[in-house]
């Protein structure tokens, strides 16, 4: 009976400990929390897919761009509704993620007046789901009590690309026409996000 309990105790242990490692919360405003944050992404070794409302983060922002040139695939989504479509903060970061990337990087935004984009996410490399209240923000790692989850499950990472892919084809792509901010429709954009999934992981084929 004893034996019993003994393996009982073991295997609990061992499913507890694995849950563990599929799931872990981070909280901010803290440093250290930051730097994990950041060195999953720089980490990266395929592609970054992100839906974030606002990125303002300089460390992001070239890091984004680094990747990008050195042969990483980066997809995001943002929100640019009326109050930003004039807004000089907001034009800086797209001219920089484009121009500095060589438009490597790939931008969608969200235009529509009464839709907001939901939670902030991102997924890196198809093995890592990170889901959080912060944007890419300075305040929201530095004065904002955020919260962050990274995810490692398997059918969630996939559900969420699937999420990423249906709301990518509804929203404006982001180019220049003129040295100006140009907004395309997403069939004129001549772009396709497409994924092959795995057992082990999701792989960019593009």
């Amino acid at each position: 009976m004893n034996n019993q309990f003994h393996a009982y105790g073991k295997n609990s242990i061992r499913k507890h400990n694995l849950e563990k490692r599929q799931l872990q919360t981070l909280f901010f405003p803290n440093k250290w929390n930051f730097n994990y944050f950041f060195n999953m992404m720089k980490d990266c070794q395929q592609f970054i897919i992100a839906c974030i409302s606002q990125i303002d983060h300089s460390w992001i922002i070239k890091l984004l761009v680094l990747l990008a040139n050195g042969g990483r695939k980066i997809y995001l989504i943002m929100d640019c509704q009326e109050d930003q479509k004039n807004d000089e903060l907001f034009q800086a970061v797209i001219c920089e993620l484009l121009i500095e990337s060589q438009f490597k990087i790939k931008i969608v935004v969200n235009t529509k007046k009464y839709e907001n984009l939901p939670t902030n996410f991102c997924v890196i490399d198809g093995k890592v789901l990170i889901t959080t209240s912060a944007n890419w923000t300075i305040n929201s790692f530095k004065k904002s009590h955020e919260w962050m989850m990274i995810d490692k499950k398997y059918d969630n990472i996939v559900e969420m690309i699937e999420i990423f892919e249906q709301m990518w084809n509804q929203f404006k792509f982001v180019t220049f026409i003129n040295e100006d901010i140009a907004l395309l429709d997403n069939d004129d954009s001549q772009f396709q996000l497409v994924f092959t999934y795995s057992q082990d992981c999701v792989v960019d084929i593009l």
